[in-house]
């Protein structure tokens, strides 16, 4: 190693990581005339520039706050184009590697750093004037490399671009191509029920189908001058550069489902024939128009229509969304999730017991459940907001001893860090006896065991069960025998029109019977006159709950 010429050199070194930064300085200034040091590219730029005429060799790292080691080289390229570079980096992305080479860099050193690496390296810089062989030499090593990497880029970017099950462009191809589209028009086609499709017949066959479609659909573009592409599991992407013309496209859309859902795919394997049905989500914006479509697409699912176009509507809904999510998020952070209590009376408007309801404040407003509760639910939330609300019914019933009722989901119920969360607080807090647990009514259960398994749990404790809503929707007197309520909650559906709605009053008279029948108690929700309440009693309930009696409070 010649000492004496790494003496002449003067080096700027570009880290962000302090330590690493101290170390390489301090070996290096045993042989080193002298260094600048710089904290992000940013500050290396501006060093660079002060010193151009001092600074004989740059070494930097690549991932940098700020200013990227690539970006910075770029920038003092463009003020002296032959001044030797050496990245010191942990990152070895083959891409960044790339880049790297073809800003002609002296070397590439890999952390941890191996010092006499990078003395090595300085070596070499510091004779790329004085030696041309060592120069070509390099020269022939680093033009291999390059093709080497080239080969390997092109490659990459083909599996980066390319659906490897169908070859069909994928999501990356269409976003680069979106972007490049003056007017594009989007047609995000989504194959209902594919995860049935897996879990019946497996993923081998699941991609088979998805194959088999991309070949249907590929012979549906091809006179249709527009883009077909892969992007998700089972969602394929018709993308066209062209001013939209509703008329048209809906032509397309409707020759689309004609085209996947007709003609069921024939499955070889299992010489069986499987029909296929699809849902599509339609968007002609220029900014985020895959999002878009996917949003129209999810509404149209949700409204079980074969198809969507992203509108006004949607995109008020999806701001809509945004606004709840913050004003949610702000206020389980702000402790603002509260509880409030409506009364429940007997027939002589004695208060029994109170249901809890939850409330989110925000400034000077308090909002019910109604605004925020499918937000809540879709944007992952709605779990704190429920655990915050029931601990602080629980700590409020230790110090007033009040009966209280406390909903829950048929989720909840089978949800095992929920289950542990209820039976903690039913053992720290002295209240089982004093909580009722209203399950909302649904069709959603599908197994009953680990529901039944949670009302024995707080049952075991001393707790109460209510089916609440009874009567809306969805309703089977099974439920009574296998789940054992303590209490039906008559929904309000039936309730409100009771004095008008003769239907009402019969069903509801059905519910009351029966449930006495089986040593079940009755309360009906949404009493909101003298007159309901006197016709409520006149048949027989239990128990009484609406604004007639007092509405929720703090």
């Amino acid at each position: 190693m010649n000492i004496e010429l790494l003496k002449t050199l003067t080096i700027l070194y570009v880290e962000d990581e302090q330590s690493l930064q101290e170390e390489v300085f301090q070996n290096l200034s045993p042989f080193i005339k002298k260094i600048f040091r710089a904290n992000d590219g940013l500050d290396g730029l501006s060093i660079f520039k002060e010193n151009e005429d001092e600074i004989d060799l740059v070494i930097s790292d690549i991932m940098m706050p700020h200013m990227n080691g690539i970006d910075m080289v770029e920038n003092i390229r463009e003020l002296n184009s032959n001044i030797p570079i050496i990245y010191a980096t942990a990152f070895n992305d083959n891409e960044y590697l790339l880049k790297t080479l073809q800003q002609n860099v002296t070397s590439y050193i890999l952390k941890p750093i191996d010092m006499e690496l990078l003395l090595d390296a300085i070596q070499k810089a510091s004779l790329e004037v004085e030696n041309k062989r060592l120069k070509q030499h390099l020269k022939e090593e680093i033009n291999k490399k390059t093709q080497e990497l080239l080969d390997r880029n092109k490659l990459l970017d083909y599996q980066l671009h390319t659906d490897n099950l169908t070859k069909l462009f994928n999501r990356n191809s269409l976003l680069k191509n979106i972007n490049k589209a003056e007017n594009p028009i989007v047609i995000l086609i989504d194959i209902d029920s594919f995860k049935n499709i897996n879990d019946m017949y497996g993923e081998k066959i699941g991609d088979i189908i998805l194959y088999k479609i991309a070949q249907i659909l590929k012979h549906f573009v091809e006179d249709k001058d527009c883009s077909l592409y892969k992007v998700g599991s089972d969602e394929f992407v018709l993308m066209k550069d062209i001013l939209f013309n509703e008329y048209d496209c809906l032509d397309n859309i409707n020759d689309i489902i004609d085209t996947v859902s007709s003609k069921p795919i024939y499955i070889d394997e299992l010489n069986l024939s499987i029909s296929i049905n699809i849902t599509m989500g339609i968007a002609v914006s220029k900014k985020d128009t895959l999002g878009h479509a996917d949003m129209a697409l999810k509404k149209a699912k949700q409204t079980k229509l074969a198809y969507k176009i992203y509108d006004d509507e949607i995109e008020q809904e999806y701001k809509n969304d945004i606004k709840w999510t913050k004003i949610i998020d702000e206020a389980i952070k702000d402790d603002r999730v509260i509880p409030y209590f409506q009364p429940i009376v007997d027939e002589n408007e004695k208060i029994l017991k109170y249901e809890s309801l939850m409330r989110i404040e925000d400034t000077d407003k308090v909002f019910s459940p109604f605004f925020f509760l499918d937000i809540a639910k879709k944007s992952k939330q709605y779990t704190k907001l429920e655990r915050m609300m029931i601990l602080k019914v629980i700590t409020k019933l230790e110090v007033n001893q009040t009966q209280v009722n406390i909903n829950v989901s048929i989720e909840d119920m089978v949800s095992g860090h929920f289950i542990h969360f209820i039976k903690d607080l039913l053992e720290r807090y002295d209240v089982a006896k004093l909580i009722t647990f209203e399950v909302l009514e649904s069709e959603s259960i599908d197994d009953y065991t680990k529901v039944i398994e949670f009302i024995d749990m707080v049952k075991s404790y001393g707790s109460k069960i209510a089916i609440d809503d009874f009567g809306s929707g969805y309703s089977n007197f099974s439920h009574l025998l296998k789940l054992s309520p303590d209490y039906i909650k008559i929904d309000g559906s039936l309730i409100k029109d009771i004095d008008t709605d003769k239907n009402s009053l019969i069903i509801t008279q059905t519910i009351n019977d029966f449930a006495h029948k089986l040593g079940i108690k009755t309360v009906a929700e949404y009493v909101h006159s003298k007159k309901i309440f006197e016709i409520l009693k006149g048949i027989g309930i239990d128990q009484y709950q609406g604004y007639y009696f007092g509405e929720p409070k703090r």
